[in-house]
């Protein structure tokens, strides 16, 4: 991660590293018994695929949080993201395109995003797979038996729906359809930043420290004898 001084050069770097990731998770293959044991059956890495790939999207969906001039249709309205649950909304937005519907929009923050995040678990009726990219992203039927909704979330095309989705964010940032300095989340973080300004290192191009008055917690480097 380098040094940015603007905000818009970390947000960009940050979101190319995650999808880096979230790339390497989908393509790993648990095959190695000394690691996964009983679970050495060749799937991915589906959880951190999946939670990463949720990551994107809360971010994508904060920075249009209170913005009148992003259209997105649920249900046929014009909706708005008012909340950080409603970070969710921005799926239906044209980065993704995905015309779920609210009820859809909320089980998928709450029983996929919210409970993978947080539980490391997932409701019945919920379900990951790691299938090929030209399938939907949320595949949502209703069985037979119980008349119940039932989810797939498929990785490979919610991944390749979100890189399309950070390069057309990162296109509208570079061309100025999106004024970061004007967004909500922009504010929020200025409150949240402390003053520090990092000074140059001399002859060490690239490299800065900064100042301190006194240490409240520093980590003691031992010598080895």
């Amino acid at each position: 991660m380098a040094a940015h001084q603007e905000k818009t050069g970390l947000i960009k770097e940050s979101l190319n590293e995650l999808l880096h990731i979230a790339g390497h998770s989908i393509n790993y293959r648990k095959i190695d018994h000394n690691i996964w044991g009983k679970n050495a059956n060749g799937g991915v890495l589906a959880f951190p695929s999946a939670i990463i790939l949720f990551s994107i999207i809360d971010c994508l969906g904060s920075v249009f949080i209170r913005d009148e001039n992003i259209d997105i249709i649920i249900d046929g309205k014009n909706r708005k993201i008012k909340t950080t649950s409603q970070h969710i909304y921005i799926l239906n937005s044209k980065y993704f395109n995905l015309e779920l519907s609210q009820f859809d929009l909320n089980n998928i923050y709450i029983n996929f995003r919210c409970t993978l995040t947080h539980n490391s678990l997932m409701p019945e009726g919920y379900y990951i797979l790691s299938n090929d990219r030209n399938r939907i992203p949320f595949e949502i039927g209703i069985t037979e038996e119980f008349d119940n909704r039932i989810y797939f979330l498929n990785l490979n095309s919610l991944y390749h729906v979100t890189k399309k989705a950070v390069e057309l964010f990162i296109s509208d940032l570079d061309c100025g359809v999106i004024k970061f300095e004007a967004t909500e989340l922009n504010k929020t973080i200025d409150q949240r930043s402390k003053r520090a300004r990092p000074h140059p290192i001399p002859n060490q191009p690239g490299q800065s420290h900064i100042p301190m008055k006194k240490w409240i917690k520093k980590t003691e480097i031992k010598q080895n004898e």
